[in-house]
């Protein structure tokens, strides 16, 4: 299904505007030998580096399109694994059968964006990191971190989104080893931290660089989507540089969707980190309040909208505005009703409770993400598997008493 889906009904190539346009003539110029300058700091570089490697290869696409394909078949394979190893065989039998269906999850693969490969790699960083938890000596704890680190790396050069996902999950995860009095958190922590820098130093060299020595861990519109999150009720924002004849211009779709119509137009170029975090600071100080409130309508935006961009329209309908709704009014009130059913023993941080940190860290992570720079369901979607492992567990719960027994099949590692 998902092979037809991106062959036929939704093929990325007729479906090249707006951000995909520029993924895809970034990559089309690294391919031609394009010397990158400050502009292409604006994004982490992996999607565009991914799609420049297929498509010197097969510059009609199709090798593009087999990979999002294998990459979608990855992540479904990445959220049974975590399904299994979590509540057991029967919730990942379930898992599985909801994501093969769950159009958000395979939908972006038929496009030039970075969510699907992001979403491959943040799925098997958790996975790698759960058999890092669970492994019997310290040199298997140590390999498995370390390949866990380099899965979440990657996820950082497609979307700078798994930062605060990946650090909140360490907090957790070290405060659970500590009162569980487990040995191997030195080296959990070393073996994913080494992981990750051995992605991210090159990453902050390439941004610095490109940003003419102005500090960046990936990309410089972290930066840019602060200041489109705080600035209050704006619809689109225009970033004039005029010393480089440079002009971007960006709309967030939560932004059209709450009726924002105001346009802001602002005189240095968006990949100015310093001018942009003065503008955010200034607008900050102007009206806290304003920026308290949009703060939190950019976390509520992260699930309230109908739709998400861009659209899946398929033979007249709206299949990403069922989905979304399938998402708030079934998975999301289930994924919460089972966290709500288990808060006393993961307050508590019993030996069973890792099994929720571990899905619910990476969620409360993206909404702190969402809190301080911007948010729309485009950016939930690949956290989106979390939830479904939830919500699957939850519905066999209700129906199975010897399902909520989930301590037996929790991560338990013997050193």
């Amino acid at each position: 299904m998902r092979l037809v889906y991106l062959l036929s009904i939704h093929p990325p190539q007729q479906h090249v505007y707006s951000d995909m346009a520029g993924y895809l003539n970034r990559a089309l110029a690294l391919i031609g030998g394009h010397v990158e300058g400050i502009a292409d700091s604006l994004y982490p570089p992996g999607a565009s580096y991914l799609f420049a490697a297929l498509l010197k290869h097969d510059p009609a696409g199709g090798l593009v399109v087999i990979t999002q394909w294998l990459l979608s078949l990855a992540t479904m394979a990445g959220l049974w694994q975590l399904g299994r190893r979590l509540y057991g065989n029967v919730v990942a039998v379930l898992v599985l059968a909801i994501v093969a269906l769950y159009l958000p999850l395979f939908h972006y693969a038929g496009l030039y964006l970075a969510e699907n490969p992001f979403t491959c790699a943040l799925v098997w960083a958790y996975v790698l990191l759960m058999r890092a938890i669970d492994a019997p000596v310290p040199a298997s704890t140590a390999l498995w971190a370390l390949a866990a680190g380099l899965a979440a790396g990657i996820a950082a050069a497609m979307k700078s989104t798994i930062l605060l996902p990946v650090l909140l999950t360490g907090v957790l995860v070290m405060i659970w080893l500590r009162m569980q009095r487990r040995r191997g958190a030195l080296t959990l922590v070393f073996g994913v931290g080494l992981g990750l820098a051995t992605v991210l130093l090159p990453l902050a060299e390439r941004c610095t660089r490109l940003a003419e020595g102005h500090f960046c861990l990936i990309s410089t519109n972290t930066a840019m989507n602060t200041l489109m999150g705080h600035a209050g009720p704006k619809a689109e924002f225009r970033w004039h540089d005029a010393q480089r004849q440079i002009v971007f211009s960006f709309t967030s779709p939560s932004a059209s969707l709450r009726g924002y119509r105001e346009r802001v137009d602002l005189p240095f170029g968006a990949y100015d980190v310093p001018a942009n975090l003065a503008e955010v600071r200034s607008r900050i100080t102007a009206d806290p309040q304003m920026a308290v409130d949009t703060s939190l309508r950019n976390v509520a935006d992260l699930f309230v909208g109908r739709d998400f961009w861009p659209a899946a329209h398929y033979r007249n309908r709206n299949w990403g505005r069922a989905f979304q709704n399938f998402y708030k009014w079934v998975l999301l009130p289930l994924a919460l009703l089972w966290l709500i059913w288990r808060a006393p023993r993961m307050l508590r941080m019993t030996r069973d409770s890792l099994s929720e940190w571990l899905l619910l860290a990476p969620m409360l992570g993206l909404l702190a993400t969402a809190f301080i720079s911007l948010g729309e369901v485009r950016f939930r979607i690949p956290f989106d598997g979390f939830v479904i492992i939830l919500a699957a567990q939850a519905l066999l719960a209700l129906l199975d008493r010897q399902q909520r027994r989930v301590g037996i099949v929790a991560p338990q590692g013997r050193w």
